[in-house]
């Protein structure tokens, strides 16, 4: 499968980031924003359609994509970026994991590789579970739910997990540290990313 012609990347960065009190995006890790850390490390793996939902600034190897339902949470989000991407399946990342390893992203496509060769499960989403629990913004989902995710939000149904419980889903665990997957919403959370990095 070439992942060019069958992978995207939507990146969350629509959340208002108030614990943080400043733009998580435009935040630095290793001496790019996160906004770019995660880019790069996904155009190295093969992807190169990238979708911004939410972003508030311009890139020029992306495409920023503004919610067609606005304040409905991350389906709006996720419906936003479905209805434009062209490809059959999008890598969903949120912003605020720069420190997300290239080597587990590696891992869950290779994973997603595997699933899509069986027919009753290539349009499941495949989600990161940690801890016993999916994340759900964290993982690859096929394009077309984008009319299943639309149905819920005009019934303000807005809960991502009762969604997938409805359309189903497979869950990805991993062994990666913690830390690498940890959101960074605070500015403690920022400090002991950066202070761990410098030791």
């Amino acid at each position: 499968m070439n992942r060019a012609d069958n992978y995207s990347l939507l990146l969350l960065a629509g959340g208002k980031s108030s614990r943080m009190g400043m733009d998580k995006a435009e935040l630095l890790y290793e001496g790019q924003t996160f906004v770019e850390n995660i880019i790069n490390k996904v155009q190295s793996l093969g992807i190169k359609n990238i979708f911004l939902s939410g972003y508030k600034g311009a890139k020029d190897d992306a495409q920023v994509v503004v919610d067609i339902y606005p304040e409905v949470g991350p389906l709006g989000g996720l419906h936003a970026g479905f209805h434009v991407v062209t490809t059959p399946y999008c890598l969903v990342l949120p912003i605020d994991i720069p420190q997300i390893p290239s080597e587990f992203l590696e891992s869950l496509l290779e994973e997603h590789f595997q699933q899509c060769e069986n027919p009753e499960e290539k349009d499941l989403p495949l989600l990161l579970e940690r801890e016993g629990f999916l994340e759900p913004l964290i993982g690859i989902y096929p394009v077309n739910m984008v009319a299943f995710i639309e149905e819920r939000i005009k019934a303000q149904r807005l809960s991502v997990f009762r969604m997938l419980k409805e359309w189903g889903s497979k869950s990805f665990a991993t062994d990666v540290p913690k830390w690498q997957l940890a959101n960074i919403n605070t500015q403690e959370d920022y400090e002991a990313l950066l202070n761990r990095i410098e030791i």
